[in-house]
Parts: structure tokens; C-alpha cells; sequence
């Protein structure tokens, strides 16, 4: 609409020009005056031109930061994302998901109302001067039912946390969930980016029939796992304890505890992947640290990757990371051996050393009589503003933040992810969204990350 309607005054300047350039001039003080005003047309139709025939590349296709899908027993879906848009680009382009949407709200980092288009699945919001872009609406266009079961499908592009409904029980899962948790009857998941298919049911569990479905579903994941060749022990015998359970009539016994053993199989997976990743991270440490020639105490470094490795054989995946961490601590600590030869200067040596001894002691002699420093006073931080200020946290969000204040404000990322027990991306992942939303800073040291809580949270004394 826009480049319609700007074509046919462009046409005329141009003709305002021309006609500029070749109206009849008597004197010469008439033909420097059409000059210079058929020079300012010039530039000022240039101009116009370049940003009417650019306006089509000021948009630009964005995904969103978080999605979460909040679903009801009659089908409907609440869908709930947040993306971030550079404030520069007057039109984003936004998929949605579903073609019918019921109170549609597009809202900016302010809480106000945006203009928006829709096609098909899209949506051009025009969002000149935001720097966010909160979308949420209803749609009954993502799930479907046949018979009890209900299922959710959707292709996302980033990591979504699905809300079941109260007393919605699992049938299926196309893939192994990053995590699920249970709360006030709900169920929970957060599932990784791509094709996410979940089936239920709604209002059925206690009985025979969902207690089998259960128990099929929670050896289904086991059976999974065990395919990528982790041992999941624990799991298998909580699964045995639900089938033992089953075959006494105690369908709601034994589908909480196959409920557990489907979640302890999980956190396994999950913990396994971790051991493996500290692990490499661990083998890598050590290769970086033998091109340097420093193997100095590199030998105890790789008889601890050995033990961590040995432990993750036997299933052990927790003393894995533990151990791997250690020999990653020590590669990193590593230094350069001299090897002493008949013609090294050992006596020269000595004497420097005797020399450089007593300078540094005469130094540290001196320095200690000076007024001693007075130690970093521990930080105050006001976490509960933090949760007041950022009420779309998720759980682990939270988690990680509430790590950081019982550590006085910061800690390595590595630290950070070995508390909240996550996969690598994912913790990853947290940390940009918690520097996207200026909660933390990110900094080299030491050649690791170091997190800290920007110092406006700070309690004032």
C-alpha cells in the first residue's frame, strides 16, 4: 500500500526536475537558481526513492526466545511466546501456530498494543522502536482427538515447555523430554525444538487400563535409553516394583511408580550426557595441556579421566562427572618440566633462587607490616526483586539465579552447570536468555566463563 501510493508523486518530481533543467533562462543569475533548485529535487526524490525501494528489507523473520503452551481439556491451547526484535526493523515477521486464533494480543516490551497483519500462518507486527514482542491467543488448531485420546502437534524452532492439563496422563511421546515435573495435577515437560507429538488422556487415571498404558509407556522410554547403551538400573527395578504392583489390582500405586521409573530413566539420560560431555571436555583438556608440554602432574589429570571413565561403564554417571571434573582441575593446573642435564646450570641456578628468595621475603616482610586489605564484604542481593522484576523465569532460571546469590553474586558457568544438572546447550541457552534480559553479566576468566548478578540488585546498606 505504501509503494502504491508514493509512485505517482515520485513521477511528478522527476517531471519538476526536467522541467528545472530545461526551462528557457534570460539571465545568468535565473539559470544558477534553477540549478540549485533542481539540485535540491535531485537529492531530495533520491532520497524518497531509496527508502520507499528498501522498506521491503526493513523486516526481518524472527522465532521466539521462549514458547509455552498452556493446554485445556476441551483442546484449546494458550500459546504464550516472547521474542526479541531489533527496534531498528519497522515490520517482523512472526509464525504462529494455527490458522483460527481467538484474543489474539500482541503487546510491546511496555505492555502496549502493536499493529499486526495476518496470512495464513503469519504475522507482520509493526514494531518500529520495540526491542520485545510478547504474542499470546487461543487456538484449538493444534490438537485433535480420536476416541479418549487427545494429541498436541507442532513443529517449534526453539525449546517449549508444555502445560497438560489437570489430571492428564502421558500415552506417548515421539522424544525423550528434557524434563517433566508434576505440580497441583499437572504435568509438565519441556521439550526439545522440532517435531513435538504428545498424547494423553484427561480424567482416567486410577484404573486398570491407564495403569497398563503406564507401564507400557515408562518401558518404552527405559527400552529407549537403553538403546543409546546407558545402564538404567534404577530404573528397571522401580518398574519392576510397578508391575509387581499391577499384578496385586494397585493400578494407582503402580502407576506412580512407573511414573518414577520413567523419570528416573530420564534424569539417568540426562546425567549420563553430562558425564560424557565432562568427559570429552576432560580429554580435551589433557591433549591441550600435552601440545603444551606441560605434564607436570598430568599423569594424576589422566588417571583420574580413566576412573571417571571406568565409572561410567558401570553406570555410575554421577562419580563420572565428579571425577572428570577433578582430572579437567588438574590438566588445567599442569605446569612445564625441566629435565636436568651435566651441562644445565644447577649451581647458577641455586644462586638465583637463593637471590630471588630473599628479595621476595624481604617484599613480602615489608608488605606485611603495611595496614592489611580489608576483605570483599559479602554481597547482599535482593533475589525476591529479581523474581518481582522477571515474573516469566522459568524453573531452573530461578534455580540458577537462587545459585548465584548463595555464592555471593557469581560463579563459573561450569560450576553453574554441574548445580542445575542440565544438558550443556541448555544451560547454555538460560545464560544467554539471562544476559538477553540483563539479569547477569558474562566475562572471561581464567579461560572460563564467569557469571555474576549485575550489581543493581544489591541491597543498599
Amino acid at each position: 500500500m505504501h509503494q502504491n501510493s508514493g509512485a505517482q508523486p515520485l513521477n511528478l518530481q522527476y517531471i519538476k526536475v526536467l522541467g528545472f533543467f530545461f526551462t528557457p533562462f534570460r539571465k545568468r543569475s535565473d539559470c544558477q537558481l534553477s540549478i540549485k533548485r533542481a539540485s535540491v529535487y535531485f537529492l531530495f526524490t533520491l532520497l524518497l526513492t531509496l527508502v520507499i525501494g528498501s522498506q521491503q528489507s526493513f523486516s526481518q523473520e524472527i522465532v521466539p526466545e521462549t514458547l509455552v503452551l498452556t493446554v485445556y481439556p476441551d483442546g484449546f491451547v494458550f500459546v504464550d511466546y516472547t521474542v526479541q526484535v531489533d527496534p531498528t526493523f519497522p515490520t517482523n515477521n512472526v509464525t504462529v501456530f494455527g490458522q483460527v486464533l481467538e484474543d489474539l494480543l500482541i503487546v510491546d516490551n511496555h505492555g502496549l498494543p502493536l499493529e499486526y497483519s495476518k496470512s495464513n500462518s503469519n504475522l507482520s507486527v509493526y514494531s518500529l522502536g520495540s526491542a520485545e514482542i510478547r504474542i499470546t491467543y487461543f487456538t484449538q488448531d493444534i490438537t485433535s482427538k480420536i476416541g479418549r485420546y487427545w494429541t498436541l502437534n507442532l513443529i517449534s524452532s526453539v525449546k517449549t515447555r508444555i502445560i497438560l492439563p489437570v489430571k492428564a496422563a502421558i500415552i506417548s511421546l515421539n522424544k525423550v523430554p528434557d524434563l517433566i515435573e508434576t505440580e497441583d495435577d499437572r504435568v509438565t515437560l519441556l521439550v526439545d525444538l522440532g517435531l513435538i507429538e504428545v498424547t494423553y488422556v484427561v480424567g482416567v487415571i486410577g484404573t486398570e487400563e491407564h495403569a497398563q498404558i503406564v507401564l507400557n509407556n515408562a518401558e518404552q522410554v527405559i527400552i529407549k535409553i537403553k538403546n543409546f547403551g546407558i545402564k538404567v538400573n534404577d530404573a528397571e527395578i522401580k518398574l519392576q516394583e510397578a508391575e509387581t504392583a499391577f499384578n496385586l489390582g494397585n493400578y494407582a500405586s503402580a502407576e506412580t511408580l512407573g511414573n518414577e521409573a520413567e523419570q528416573i530413566a530420564i534424569d539417568t539420560n540426562q546425567t549420563a550426557a553430562q558425564a560424557q560431555s565432562k568427559i570429552t571436555e576432560a580429554e580435551n583438556t589433557i591433549a591441550i595441556a600435552q601440545n603444551e608440554e606441560r605434564i607436570l602432574g598430568l599423569n594424576e589429570a589422566q588417571d583420574l579421566l580413566n576412573q571417571a571413565k571406568n565409572e561410567y561403564n558401570f553406570g555410575n554417571y554421577s562419580e563420572g562427572i565428579i571425577l572428570a571434573t577433578q582430572a579437567i582441575i588438574k590438566a588445567e593446573g599442569a605446569k612445564i618440566f625441566f629435565e636436568v642435564s651435566e651441562t644445565f646450570p644447577v649451581y647458577e641456578i641455586i644462586v638465583a633462587l637463593l637471590v630471588s628468595g630473599i628479595v621476595i621475603f624481604s617484599f613480602l616482610f615489608l608488605r606485611s607490616k603495611r595496614k592489611p586489605e580489608v576483605k570483599e564484604k559479602k554481597r547482599r542481593i535482593d533475589v525476591e526483586r529479581i523474581f518481582r522484576e522477571h515474573k516469566d523465569l522459568m524453573p531452573e532460571e530461578k534455580q540458577a539465579i537462587q545459585f548465584l546469590v548463595d555464592n555471593n553474586g557469581e560463579c563459573f558457568e561450569a560450576e553453574l552447570y554441574d548445580y542445575v544438572k542440565l544438558p550443556r546447550t541448555t544451560t547454555w541457552r538460560m545464560v544467554k536468555r539471562l544476559k538477553g534480559m540483563t539479569i547477569i553479566t558474562v566475562t572471561k576468566f581464567r579461560r572460563q566463563n564467569l557469571v555474576r548478578l549485575k550489581n543493581k540488585y544489591d541491597m543498599k546498606e
